[in-house]
């Protein structure tokens, strides 16, 4: 793929991204609740592996 077609295919996509009447679009945000459960799996997995690894 040559530099010309490769432009031409970036531009391609770009209009079909920021087209609102595509069927192609950036993905919607995480919803905040979905966020929050991994933020707070994310921290009870590193307590459970700080527990196992350095055990009282």
């Amino acid at each position: 793929m040559d530099a010309k077609e490769f432009d031409a295919e970036l531009e391609r996509r770009l209009r079909l991204l920021e087209d609102p009447g595509s069927g192609e679009g950036v993905l919607d945000p995480l919803p905040a609740r979905d966020l929050w459960l991994t933020v707070l799996g994310l921290i009870a997995v590193s307590a459970v592996m700080l527990w196992w690894g350095y055990p009282g």
